[in-house]
């Protein structure tokens, strides 16, 4: 008789319950509008001091997670429209509900929204698949998908990444180029799809017409709930939550690794945050390794790497990256021992020049790589 370990399903409810938290905050307005941010960051306090959880989930059951997974971004979807539909009727009256009430919205749709449309755009199960691409519409932008799944997967760790960041490069700098790289990628695989099926551009067949349609749908949606500063407030949460937060995401779970070897992912290739609390939350996101060496796996059947590259605790990780100064002094010393004991030969030589160009020269004091030829890696 299989033995079934209940609790690693209920744990994942803490998602949904925390959307039910912040949505009676919203509910209840005033102060009580920062209820979804307070619990959201008392969970990630506490998580800091939590040792690493390296256990794998229970399997006997698997459809919870997933039930779970898609109750949370229905949820998701409910929050946005109940919040336009309050800013619609003038019910944060006070600045400090206002401003609590938008807060939450970003933090809540970052930390819980993002990670079930992730794992769901990724599945091969169509509805699920279905599910997690209409989901986009949370990071108003339906188009991620595509360079995520094919440019960031197949190129992770190298300057044709449009979501990589160098070493050297400040989260503000990252933020401005990533975008324009992303939609620059973007347009080019979809341009390269309908022409390749000899289509217009306009084609209805093409998933980018398909993609438009589903965020006009959302957008007069939302206008419809919540009038046009309803519609506006809610989609500039989803702008600035889990859209530009995923970006400071890869910004801090990619930084500054090396791979000498596009399209072949070896674990040393990301960062790892291996926290309990964080697990749940992201769905087993920052456990990363596992997600980049197979990222059809359900986030359930990833196992945690023991021995591969780690951070502190994300929250301290994301919190840092705004205040360049302080996320170099955390980072630095954890790109030297990488490269001293991750990195590939190859490796350790474009690590000398990355160093070399970042300005960071003390990370090279260890390095024995000597008279490299130039060109290792092309300039971005």
């Amino acid at each position: 008789m299989k033995t079934v370990n209940v609790f690693d399903y209920f744990k994942y409810l803490l998602s949904p319950a925390i959307l039910v938290v912040h949505a009676y905050g919203l509910w209840l307005g005033g102060n009580y509008a920062w209820l979804g941010f307070a619990l959201l960051f008392g969970v990630l306090a506490i998580d800091t001091l939590l040792p690493r959880d390296y256990s794998m989930r229970d399997q006997n059951h698997v459809w919870i997670y997933d039930t779970i997974c898609a109750v949370t971004v229905v949820g998701g979807f409910f929050n946005v429209f109940f919040y336009a539909w309050l800013v619609s009727l003038d019910h944060f009256a006070t600045t400090s509900s206002a401003v609590g009430a938008f807060v939450s919205m970003v933090f809540t749709g970052f930390v819980i929204g993002s990670p079930p449309v992730h794992e769901l755009f990724h599945r091969e199960n169509t509805f699920l698949r279905w599910l997690g691409r209409t989901g986009q519409c949370l990071l108003f932008d339906p188009w991620r998908e595509i360079t995520h799944v094919v440019t960031h997967h197949m190129r992770v760790a190298t300057p044709d990444d449009p979501d990589y960041a160098r070493r050297g490069d400040t989260l503000y700098g990252h933020i401005l180029r990533t975008f324009p790289g992303q939609w620059k990628e973007a347009y080019h695989l979809e341009r390269m799809m309908w022409s390749k099926r000899g289509r217009k551009w306009y084609d209805l067949r093409n998933a980018w017409v398909k993609k438009a349609a589903t965020l006009g749908v959302f957008t007069a949606l939302l206008v419809l709930v919540g009038g046009v500063t309803g519609a506006a407030l809610a989609i500039l949460t989803c702008l600035l939550g889990p859209r530009m937060m995923l970006e400071v995401f890869n910004y801090v779970n990619h930084y500054g690794l090396i791979s000498a070897t596009p399209g072949r992912f070896e674990k040393r290739h990301t960062w790892n945050h291996i926290t309990p609390l964080t697990r749940i939350l992201a769905l087993e996101i920052t456990n990363h390794a596992g997600h980049h060496d197979d990222s059809y796996k359900p986030f359930y059947l990833l196992e945690p790497d023991r021995t591969g590259p780690k951070q502190p605790p994300f929250i301290v990780c994301v919190v840092l990256a705004f205040v360049p100064p302080l996320f170099f002094m955390m980072i630095k010393p954890l790109l030297k021992h990488w490269d001293q004991h991750y990195a590939s030969k190859p490796e350790r030589e474009i690590a000398y020049r990355e160093n070399a160009r970042a300005g960071w020269n003390e990370l090279n004091e260890s390095n024995p790589v000597k008279d490299l030829p130039a060109g290792i890696w092309h300039a971005r």
